[in-house]
């Protein structure tokens, strides 16, 4: 398979970038890495064996518009599957190898894996329990194959409110397009956390920059705001939130109309 990484970067340390890089290259499967700049490059990306893409403004939705673009101009070109991996973060060299592997033993369009926490400072914490394939998986455990690219381009229409919860949009819509999927539960993604939830778990001090829950909780409250129409419209054209099942809304206008009151 011709593979593609896609990583959205903003303003991280070259350090830090490296070696989310670094991790792509070591990949014991080949794979090509693809960054996509949001606004604001860096030089030393284009020394490395890597393709670069440079938007010439910042989208400010926490790399969904990089992550998405990316992945669009990398099928486009030919692409079997894309990757997600962010700048703070970085694989373990079996990563995508176990993603093929699965791919190829499930045929699922959608292939996830787990992921391990670990701190600012790059030390293991914990193995995340709740990164299971069913009710939530974060973005940087996706592999997509060329079936996903209609849901990919939906994804193109999530407003920036939204994307404090992408990855939870992301789930829902290959769940509501009923894509075939399979996880692997081994944890080949290591991911940096700042969240507040973590720390508590471990009961170690705050990081500086924590994020809070309040950060999730926001664009709920968002899309609960929108007029109705307003609402249908995100819905129609990102296909989400989810509304009720065809079913339910038979029923309910067959209720409906029983109750209203007979004309004379």
């Amino acid at each position: 398979m011709k593979i593609a990484v896609i990583t959205p970067y903003y303003k991280e340390d070259d350090d830090i970038l490296e070696q989310c890089h670094r991790s792509v290259m070591d990949q014991t499967t080949a794979c090509d890495h693809l960054l996509v700049a949001d606004g604001f490059p860096k030089a030393v990306v284009d020394h490395w064996q890597a393709r670069h893409m440079v938007l010439p403004q910042a989208h400010a939705d926490i790399g969904n518009m990089p992550r998405i673009l990316g992945s669009l101009s990398a099928f486009n070109l030919g692409y079997d599957a894309v990757a997600f991996l962010d700048a703070d973060n970085w694989y373990r060299p079996d990563h995508i190898e176990r993603m093929v592997r699965l791919h190829r033993n499930t045929g699922a369009v959608v292939c996830t894996s787990n992921r391990s926490m670990h701190r600012p400072d790059g030390s293991y914490m914990f193995d995340d329990d709740k990164n299971d394939g069913k009710k939530h998986v974060d973005t940087n455990c996706f592999f997509l194959t060329r079936p996903a690219i209609r849901v990919l381009a939906r994804w193109a229409a999530m407003p920036r409110q939204l994307s404090p919860i992408s990855d939870t949009v992301y789930w829902e819509t290959i769940r509501r397009e009923r894509l075939p999927r399979a996880h692997n539960a081994t944890p080949t993604v290591c991911y940096r956390t700042t969240w507040e939830s973590d720390f508590r778990r471990m009961a170690e001090p705050m990081p500086e920059g924590v994020k809070r829950l309040e950060m999730t909780n926001a664009p709920y409250g968002w899309i609960k705001a929108l007029s109705s129409s307003e609402r249908k419209r995100v819905r129609r054209e990102l296909g989400w939130p989810p509304g009720l099942p065809a079913k339910v809304m038979r029923r309910l206008r067959v209720m409906k109309a029983r109750l209203a009151p007979t004309q004379t």
